[in-house]
C-alpha cells in the first residue's frame, strides 16, 4: 500500500483520480494535509510527500504528483494530469483564452503534460467542431428519451438496462407517454426550441413497432418537433431487435438516424459478453437499414473486450466500415461498477493497456484513410489505460446531441428511466441536474413525482 500525503489541499478528489491511472483502487491512499513544515515530517515505508513547498497551484501540485507516480510505476499517461470526462472542454477553454491553436497545444503540453498524440487528436476534434457548429448552443435544448430494456444484459453494461416481459414494457410506455406529454406542455408554454432528440437506453427497438410509433408521435406532437427536419436519433443498438416493421415506422415518421452497435464482429466475443445474436445478424441489420434509406447509421466498437487481440479489433473495424456505417464511435472498454465484468474481475481494466492503445491508434489511422473525422471525445473511470472514447464521422454526419452532451453548455431535457436532465445557466456557466429514477418499476410507482420534477427546468 502506497500512501501519498498531498500538502496544502483540502479535497483529495483530483489527486485520487490521478493516482488511479497508475495504481489499482486498493493499492494506494491519498491523504490531504495542511502544514507549513511538510518537508520535515517523518514518513513510513512507501509513503511520499507531495507539495512540501505548500504551493497554491492545483496544476503545479498535479504535475509534481504525476512525475512521482510515473517514477514509481514506470508508466507515462498520454493524458498527463488530465483525469476528467471532458478533455476537449479544457482544450477549448484554453483556445478561447489564447486565441490560436498553436498556443493551445503548447499549454496542453506544458501545463497538463498531454502527449503529442492526444494533443493532435484534441486539435482535430476542435477544428471539426469549429467548422461545423455555429450559433449559441444555450439558445436551444436537447432531449433524451430513455427506454431501459434490452433482450439480454451485456457483461460490461452498467446502464439502466433490464430484461422485462411485454406487460412491464407496455406499462412503462404508457407512463413514458405521460411524461413526454407533460414536458411538451412546458416546452410550448416557455417557447423552448429543441435542437436534437435522442432515444437511447437500453435499446429503444426492444419496443414493438406500435410502441415505437406511439413514443415517436408523442415526442413529435408534444414537443413540437419535425423528425424529418430535426436531428432525431433512435438507438437500434441490438440487431436482434431490428425488424422491417420497426424500421418502416421510423422512416415513415421522418427519422433518418439510427445506431446499430456491433461492439465486435467476432461471434465468440458476442457470446462471451452476453449478446444473444451473431455477427451475421449485425450484417443483416445494416442491409435492412440501408434498404429503408437511413441517412446516418452509427456503429459502436469497443477496444479491449475479453479475449480479443489487435487483429480481432482490426477485423471488426474493417467490416463495420465495409457494411456502411458512416458514424463510428470507438470506445475503450470501461469496467464499471454494477457490471458483471466488474464483479467477476475488478482489475480487468488494468491489463492489456498497450494493446488497447494500439487498437485506438489503428482506428484513428484507418478511419482517417476512409474519410472519417474525429468529432467528439470523452473519458470514463476504469477505462483500460485511462484512455478515451472517440466519435468519428464522414463529413457532415456528426451527432449534434453527442457534441452538446459533452460540451455542457446546453440544457438537456431527460425523459424516462435513467435519464439525467441538465439545466444550463449561461450567465453563471453552470449546470443543475434533474435526474429521473433508475428503475422502471420505481418509475411507474413514482410517475407523478417524475412529472412534477419537470417543472424544475423552468424554475
Amino acid at each position: 500500500m502506497y500512501r501519498f500525503y498531498i500538502n496544502n489541499v483540502d479535497n483529495d478528489y483530483h489527486y485520487d483520480a490521478l493516482a488511479r491511472v497508475f495504481f489499482g483502487d486498493d493499492d494506494f491512499e491519498v491523504i490531504t494535509i495542511n502544514t507549513p513544515d511538510a518537508e520535515h515530517l517523518a514518513l513510513g515505508d512507501n509513503s511520499y510527500m507531495v507539495n512540501s513547498s505548500a504551493s497554491d497551484s492545483r496544476d503545479a501540485i498535479k504535475r509534481e504528483f504525476y512525475y512521482l507516480l510515473s517514477d514509481l510505476t514506470g508508466i507515462k499517461s498520454d493524458w498527463g494530469t488530465l483525469t476528467g470526462v471532458r478533455p476537449l472542454t479544457i482544450a477549448l477553454g484554453i483556445l478561447d483564452k489564447v486565441g490560436n491553436l498553436a498556443e493551445m497545444q503548447q499549454e496542453l503540453a506544458n501545463k497538463y503534460l498531454v502527449s503529442e498524440e492526444k494533443i493532435q487528436l484534441l486539435t482535430d476534434i476542435a477544428n471539426y467542431q469549429l467548422n461545423h457548429l455555429k450559433g449559441n448552443p444555450s439558445d436551444k435544448s436537447g432531449v433524451y428519451i430513455g427506454v431501459p430494456f434490452c433482450p439480454t444484459r451485456c457483461a460490461y453494461c452498467s446502464f439502466a438496462s433490464n430484461v422485462a416481459g411485454p406487460a412491464a414494457i407496455e406499462r412503462y410506455v404508457v407512463d413514458l407517454l405521460k411524461e413526454i406529454e407533460y414536458m411538451g406542455d412546458l416546452v410550448k408554454e416557455h417557447n423552448t426550441v429543441i435542437e436534437s432528440l435522442y432515444m437511447g437506453g437500453g435499446t429503444p427497438t426492444t419496443l414493438s413497432a406500435d410502441q415505437l410509433r406511439r413514443v415517436i408521435i408523442a415526442a413529435r406532437d408534444s414537443l413540437g418537433v419535425d423528425p424529418a427536419k430535426l436531428e432525431f436519433t433512435v438507438e437500434a443498438g441490438r440487431p436482434d431487435t431490428i425488424t422491417a416493421d420497426k424500421l418502416a415506422v421510423m422512416r415513415d415518421l421522418g427519422i433518418s438516424r439510427i445506431s446499430i452497435n456491433p461492439q465486435s464482429m467476432k461471434d465468440e466475443t458476442l457470446k462471451l459478453i452476453g449478446r444473444d445474436h451473431s455477427a451475421e445478424d449485425i450484417r443483416n441489420g445494416y442491409r435492412l437499414a440501408k434498404q429503408y434509406g437511413f441517412d446516418v447509421i452509427n456503429a459502436d466498437l469497443i477496444a479491449g473486450l475479453p479475449e480479443e487481440n489487435l487483429n480481432d479489433f482490426k477485423a471488426s473495424l474493417e467490416e463495420v466500415i465495409d457494411i456502411g456505417a458512416n458514424n463510428i464511435t470507438v470506445h475503450t472498454l470501461s469496467v464499471k461498477r454494477g457490471s458483471r465484468l466488474k464483479d467477476k474481475d475488478p482489475d480487468y481494466y488494468r491489463r492489456n493497456e498497450e494493446m488497447v492503445a494500439d487498437m485506438l491508434r489503428y482506428a484513428r489511422k484507418r478511419l482517417s484513410e476512409e474519410g472519417f473525422f474525429p468529432y467528439y471525445i470523452y473519458r470514463q473511470k476504469h477505462q483500460i489505460g485511462a484512455l478515451e472514447n472517440v466519435g468519428y464521422c464522414k463529413e457532415g454526419k456528426h451527432s449534434i446531441y453527442n457534441i452538446r452532451i459533452m460540451e455542457e453548455k446546453q440544457t438537456i431535457i431527460g425523459l424516462g428511466v435513467g435519464a439525467i436532465g441538465k439545466v444550463y445557466y449561461p450567465d453563471e456557466n453552470r449546470l443543475e441536474r434533474i435526474p429521473n429514477v433508475y428503475n422502471y418499476e420505481v418509475y411507474s410507482e413514482r410517475i407523478d413525482e417524475m412529472l412534477d420534477r419537470k417543472n424544475k427546468y423552468y424554475e
